[in-house]
């Protein structure tokens, strides 16, 4: 397929790419649930990995993911985005399907490190993985106009959202009633076979994208810039500076609490997992309304102030956590009722990186956000769950205002702190240069 320039006579093909977009989404997403999360974690710790290892798991995919830094000067040797996303997607994908391998025992026997394997193979995957999503995202931007991407990446998002209420419980129920019918040594089917399936619709989403033209700059200035000069660049921006500041600050504030609010859900509140599905289905609900009006807000405009007021209310949400009590369990709805808000937050945030960055060379930016991003989440996540062990440990607690916090709640009042302020990043951003004039 020939590449093209990008240009602003594309707005036509909008339609189009919208729907190819939408399509491969609904694939993507629903493959990406089935082989991540809960499906990929029950089934590695039936290899009785020690705490240590499962916690690399756990922290592994944002870690292999900054990869994605090293997204623009790989698409600059394939000469293509697109090309650099759909080879390193499906390479991916086939270093994925060595996780299901380590429970053959043709495959395993005698080899006494299959959990160890297993790690390997995840961080081969994500490593393509973070390249492909750097490549993709940035091809999209030539794709739409810049006035259409709220509406394009709302679109998108709904879709993903849509896969995440369904197809994680019904794939979990039917794999539980599959599980109650055969032994105890047979039952590690039913993950391999789930993690097939989902493998196969995560490949079969490249399809509907594969029509879209492979757009390239024509720009000898932004061909010449080498990925030390984009990433130099990228602090050099005062406006994208601040933006990425905002973006590792809010990730680090959210990934100091991964271990105390799961914990805190189970073993303190006692949830059981249906309630959990049910509170964050509530969450995705809510979701999926404010994602259209944010996609309107950002093609309007209204990116920055959408961003600040959103990030801003989704950090009450840690106060329904500091409040909840065994007793009293139900206030943590509150919780997910608010954490809704990131319908807002999701779309305007990286909607708002992409418009301060360059035009056709944004590969740097979205792993410098995103990515290094997660590895700020992962690294926090490993602090808190140290931090919280101590405190635990030694029985420590707080008198802040004739309150007692217990660890938890002192860990959810230091993240409440940080997401509070993480707005204040983005208040000396300037508008971006080519964006609507909100009103």
């Amino acid at each position: 397929m020939d590449s093209q320039p990008p240009t602003a006579d594309r707005a036509f093909a909008l339609p189009v790419v919208t729907r190819a977009v939408v399509i491969s989404q609904l694939l993507f997403s629903a493959g990406n649930v089935l082989t991540t999360g809960g499906f990929l974690y029950y089934y590695a710790n039936a290899f009785g990995p020690s705490a240590f290892q499962f916690s690399l798991l756990l922290i592994l995919p944002e870690l292999a993911e900054t990869a994605g830094l090293f997204a623009r000067p790989v698409a600059a040797r394939v000469g293509s985005r697109k090309r650099t996303w759909l080879a390193c997607l499906l390479m991916g994908r086939m270093f994925a399907l060595g996780v299901p391998l380590m429970s053959l025992p043709v495959i395993t026997t005698g080899v006494e490190w299959p959990f160890e394997s297993i790690i390997g193979w995840v961080a081969f995957w994500y490593v393509l993985q973070g390249i492909a999503y750097a490549c993709f995202i940035s091809w999209l931007t030539d794709l739409a106009p810049q006035t259409n991407w709220g509406r394009l990446f709302a679109r998108r998002k709904l879709a993903m959202l849509a896969i995440m209420i369904v197809v994680p419980v019904v794939a979990g129920q039917l794999r539980s009633r599959w599980a109650n019918t055969l032994p105890e040594n047979e039952k590690l089917v039913t993950y391999v076979s789930i993690f097939l399936i989902g493998n196969g619709l995560v490949m079969a989403s490249v399809l509907p994208l594969l029509k879209l033209p492979d757009v390239t700059s024509d720009s000898p200035e932004l061909i010449s810039r080498s990925a030390w000069q984009a990433f130099r660049d990228s602090f050099v921006d005062p406006s994208l500076r601040w933006m990425l500041l905002h973006g590792w600050w809010l990730s680090f504030a959210q990934g100091l609490t991964q271990s105390a609010l799961f914990r805190y859900q189970v073993n303190v509140l006692h949830i059981p997992v249906e309630t959990y599905y049910a509170l964050n289905g509530l969450m995705l609900l809510i979701q999926m309304p404010l994602t259209t009006l944010a996609g309107r807000l950002s093609d309007r405009g209204f990116d920055k102030p959408t961003l600040f007021w959103g990030v801003t209310a989704v950090s009450g949400a840690m106060l329904f956590w500091l409040i909840a009590t065994p007793d009293r369990w139900w206030l943590l709805a509150g919780a997910y009722v608010v954490w809704g808000l990131f319908g807002f937050v999701n779309i305007c945030g990286r909607n708002l990186l992409l418009k301060l960055s360059p035009l056709s060379d944004n590969t740097m930016q979205v792993a410098l956000f995103r990515q290094v991003g997660g590895l700020f989440a992962a690294f926090a996540g490993l602090l808190g769950g140290i931090w919280l062990d101590r405190m635990t440990g030694s029985n420590t607690s707080l008198v802040l205002a004739g309150f007692v916090l217990s660890p938890f709640q002192i860990i959810f009042l230091t993240s409440f702190l940080g997401r509070l302020t993480a707005g204040l990043w983005v208040l000396p951003i300037r508008r971006p240069r080519g964006a609507a004039d909100p009103g």
